[in-house]
């Protein structure tokens, strides 16, 4: 399918790729982020993508919606022949259940599986890194396999501490701060994945995988600190 370029508001342009979350589009999203960063285009403020989208934010001031958007164009020819990098992989040390994934018997409740199994099915799964946003970088992770797929709590814990790793729906993620959330959290990792001392602030790129290996606690606790890629 033919990407889409759209208005968004009076200094914002949208690019629509296919209508589903798959490591193919967003692929093809990253490529054509990648390819308007090189150029530097005029008036280009920010470039911001998603699972499926990408969105364009320019000063109006300094380029017209006509002129931006033709040069995208000439943007989604480039990238489909722009060759990505290939991502990072990270093995994070988690430990599971009790105080540290309060919601591992729900999730084992619900999907019929013991608790072991859960955690075993979680820790094999290498997560693609769809992108990043939301509260201080979170990583959008993907590949949650079928079975491991539960809804939302129904009310929102007020605080849940970072480093909580869970799930919900077809996603994953593991939190960098201690913030409110709906997702099912079974364990938690140590490692630091958030520095607002530095640029980027997060380990994580679109592109990157990660691998919640289960460890136990005294493990798990002694990555406490450790920015995530000192442990490539």
């Amino acid at each position: 399918m033919q990407p889409k370029i759209k208005i968004a508001g009076d200094r914002a342009i949208l690019v629509e790729f296919e209508d589903r979350i798959d490591p193919k589009i967003n692929a093809q999203v990253r490529s054509l982020a990648m390819v308007l960063e090189k150029a530097r285009l005029a008036g280009v403020q920010e470039i911001l993508p998603a699972y499926r989208t990408l969105m364009v934010i320019y000063d109006p001031l300094e380029v017209n919606y006509k002129s931006l958007a033709a040069k995208i164009n000439d943007g989604l020819k480039e990238a489909q022949n722009f060759e990505l990098p290939a991502g990072k992989f990270f093995r994070l040390p988690t430990v599971y259940g009790g105080e540290f994934g309060p919601d591992l018997a729900r999730v084992a409740q619900i999907t019929g599986l013991l608790p072991q199994d859960v955690i075993r099915i979680f820790s094999e799964t290498k997560f693609y890194v769809y992108f990043i946003g939301f509260i201080c970088g979170l990583a959008y992770l993907g590949g949650l396999p079928e079975v491991l797929r539960v809804p939302r709590l129904s009310t929102p814990r007020t605080l849940v501490p970072g480093g909580s790793v869970g799930l919900a729906g077809g996603q994953a993620n593991a939190i960098a701060t201690d913030q409110p959330s709906g997702f099912n959290y079974i364990g938690r990792t140590f490692v630091r994945l958030y520095d607002p001392h530095i640029f980027p602030p997060v380990p994580f790129a679109a592109g990157d995988r990660i691998q919640f290996i289960a460890v136990s606690a005294e493990e798990a606790l002694r990555a406490q600190g450790k920015w995530a890629t000192e442990l490539l």
